[in-house]
């Protein structure tokens, strides 16, 4: 069965690519930051959300080839520390891979991008890789392309912020605490979709998660599946004459979601 390296969900044979995240499936189902390397080892993560969607997949490959034990949090690679140098061997070459590449020699212009939000230009990054313009992030965060695609960008950028996300964002430690929360309470309706806690704390948690833009490194199309799938599963709760089996379901299906971020 097909899997998304980002969200790890897991799809029917015949999808090509994640519903929630637009990147295309692997065959392998990913490790959760719990299995990458012992309990007493260090972590190291990169923040990739400035790369197209298909670099990190082909970066995920390569990992995988590699024997790299890795998990991601949304854009967010987590590998051992004591694989920093490999990694970092393997990261130009993956980027590189994922889209069209600026020619060094043609004239280019900077846009000041550094300002948005890490999801948004995670998104706008996607766009742009979809439109087939080559593009790049300097060390400033200055989103960097050719002479030649002004028109062609600047046109994505206005349709971009036209459609721009208006919800207040979650900090890091607040959306830790709501997914951990959220995981628990799904759990506890998995087991017994009757639970008066768990009903309680889904109920008081989705609108926190579906009126919030996502916290810094989780994926703003993961983040809003799982604000769908949590005000979901209220309505099914109070419908009242909901079969348990489907509640089951439901309550299952996000809390496996949930497990690869908390």
């Amino acid at each position: 069965m097909p899997w998304c390296f980002q969200c790890g969900i897991e799809y029917a044979p015949t999808v090509s690519d994640c519903l929630e995240c637009g990147v295309a499936l692997v065959d392998e189902a990913p490790s959760s930051t719990g299995d990458v390397g012992a309990p007493d080892e260090e972590q190291l993560a990169y923040e990739l959300h400035e790369w197209a969607g298909e670099s990190r997949r082909i970066l995920d490959q390569v990992l995988t080839g590699e024997g790299i034990a890795h998990a991601w949090q949304g854009a967010t690679l987590v590998v051992r520390a004591a694989d920093e140098a490999t990694v970092d061997e393997l990261l130009p070459a993956a980027q590189a891979s994922g889209g069209p590449v600026l020619d060094p020699d043609a004239e280019k212009l900077a846009y000041e991008l550094a300002e948005w939000a890490a999801d948004d230009q995670t998104a706008f990054s996607d766009l742009l890789s979809r439109l087939g313009i080559p593009h790049e992030f300097d060390e400033v965060g200055d989103l960097v392309v050719l002479a030649s695609d002004e028109d062609a960008v600047e046109s994505a950028i206005d349709a971009f912020e036209a459609g721009a996300d208006e919800r207040p964002e979650l900090d890091g430690l607040e959306g830790n605490r709501v997914l951990s929360e959220l995981f628990v309470a799904c759990d506890r309706l998995r087991k017994d979709p009757r639970d008066d806690t768990g009903v309680s704390r889904v109920v008081d948690l989705a609108p926190v998660v579906a009126g919030h833009r996502p916290p810094f490194g989780i994926d703003a199309r993961l983040w809003d599946a799982l604000g769908e799938r949590s005000t979901g599963l209220v309505d099914l709760l109070a419908a009242g004459d909901t079969p348990e089996d489907e509640l089951v379901k439901a309550a299952t299906t996000l809390t496996e979601a949930l497990r690869r971020l908390v």
